[in-house]
């Protein structure tokens, strides 16, 4: 059964005020306004959308939270035209907020990469290379992951007139790789093999080394 407030015929809305509790199996309209909140029946007891009926957009205030977990502990924060952060609200010893990029691969290879994070200028209206990404860091797997195994190295990248590509990079063993220049201002202090190969070493400070190698 349907119920009709005001002229079923007429085109313009009319009100139905309610105070109390409705008991409401789906509620339709095109605008639903909440004077102060809307809430679940219960702690983790509803959700907003579904696998399959996703909202588009969501717009939240200057300066507003979105929290995470029964107390709250984790939020996400609106800082006003400048960006996010991301809290850990305890204030006892070693709590700190953790953020993870992970993969749903299920079989890690070689140069498999397990997160990215690329920085871009998009709107840029000179266009071209000025819009592709400028620079980012990659993790990137260096074999096959197994239970004894997951190599990986951070990959940095910066761009010129190109999308941003490996620069330098820095193995799961520690060891350092810089296709370019390295200018160092102060002491370079070298505990194991420095190899030159054919690039150009200038020395502005003092250096200390176990062992040198070149071509």
């Amino acid at each position: 059964a349907n119920l009709i407030v005001g002229d079923a015929t007429a085109t313009s809305p009319y009100n139905l005020d309610i105070r109390g509790t409705a008991n409401v199996g789906t509620l339709t309209g095109t605008t639903i306004t909440a004077s102060t909140a809307a809430v679940p029946d219960a702690s983790d007891g509803a959700t907003l959308g579904t696998s399959a009926l996703e909202w588009s957009d969501l717009y939240l205030a200057d300066g507003a939270n979105v929290n995470f977990g029964d107390d709250q502990e984790i939020y996400l924060q609106h800082n006003a035209d400048a960006g996010l952060t991301l809290k850990h609200n305890a204030s006892g010893d070693d709590k700190y907020p953790t953020l993870v990029l992970a993969t749903g691969d299920t079989d890690i290879a070689v140069s498999d990469k397990l997160g990215a994070i690329n920085f871009q200028a998009p709107d840029e209206a000179a266009g071209t290379d000025a819009i592709l990404v400028a620079a980012g860091i990659e993790a990137v797997s260096e074999g096959d992951f197994a239970a004894d195994n997951n190599a990986t190295k951070l990959e940095f990248h910066t761009g010129a007139s190109e999308a941003a590509s490996s620069k330098m990079s820095l193995s799961s063993g520690g060891n350092l790789t810089v296709s370019g220049n390295v200018s160092v201002g102060g002491d370079l202090d070298v505990t194991g093999t420095l190899d030159l190969s054919d690039s150009n070493f200038t020395n502005v400070g003092s250096i200390q080394l176990d062992s040198i190698a070149g071509d």
